[in-house]
C-alpha cells in the first residue's frame, strides 16, 4: 500500500492511496506466528467480520488484515498520527510505527537470534546490512568469541554466551 499523487484535477483529494502488489519477490515473505499471536489475529478477524456484517453493503472488501470500518485501506498518515499519540500517552514518548522494526530486530538480537534470521525477518537483501545497521548490539558476540578463543588456547574450556553490548563494554579487537 503506498499514497501516490493525484493526477486527477477533478480530485477531492491531492493524494490517493493504492493497494498494490510488492515490488521484488524477495519482498513477499512468510513470518512465523506463534500461537498467541494466531489467537490475537482469529480475535481480530471475528471483529472485523462483525464490522463487515455491519457496513453491509458499503463494505468494499480489498482483502486487507485492519481496515477502516467500510473495508477501505486505513490512511498511513492516519495510522501513525494515532500510533504516535499512543506512544506518548503510555510513556515511550513520540514514536512512528517504523520503530517497532527497530526494536523487535533489537529485541530479536538481545535473545540470541542469529544475525542471518533477522535479517531475513526483516527482509534485508543481504545480512551485511542488517550487521551495518545493528552491530553495534553485537558487541557481546565479539566479546565472547574472544573469551571463548582465549579459554581453548589457555586449556580454560569455559563457554561464554553473547551479550548486548554492555554501555561500559571495553573494545574486544
Amino acid at each position: 500500500m503506498k499514497r501516490l499523487k493525484n493526477r486527477d484535477a477533478n480530485a477531492e483529494t491531492r493524494t490517493k492511496i493504492v493497494i498494490s502488489e510488492v515490488t521484488t519477490p524477495k519482498s513477499r515473505r512468510t513470518l512465523a506466528l506463534t500461537s498467541e499471536l494466531v489467537d490475537a489475529l482469529k480475535a481480530h478477524r471475528a471483529k472485523h467480520n462483525a464490522a463487515r456484517l455491519k457496513a453491509g453493503d458499503a463494505w468494499l472488501e480489498h482483502g486487507l488484515i485492519f481496515p477502516t470500518s467500510s473495508g477501505r485501506p486505513s490512511d498511513p498518515d492516519n495510522f501513525s498520527h494515532v500510533f504516535s499519540r499512543l506512544t506518548k500517552s503510555a510513556g515511550p514518548g513520540h514514536w512512528h510505527p517504523h520503530e517497532l522494526r527497530h526494536s523487535g530486530a533489537s529485541i530479536m538480537l538481545a535473545q540470541g537470534t542469529p544475525l542471518h534470521v533477522v535479517s531475513e525477518v526483516l527482509g534485508h537483501a543481504s545480512v551485511a546490512i542488517t550487521k551495518d545497521f545493528y552491530g553495534h548490539l553485537m558487541e557481546g558476540d565479539r566479546r565472547a568469541a574472544t573469551e571463548s578463543i582465549s579459554g581453548a588456547l589457555l586449556g580454560q574450556r569455559k563457554r561464554v554466551a553473547p551479550r548486548v553490548a554492555p554501555n561500559d563494554a571495553e573494545e574486544t579487537g
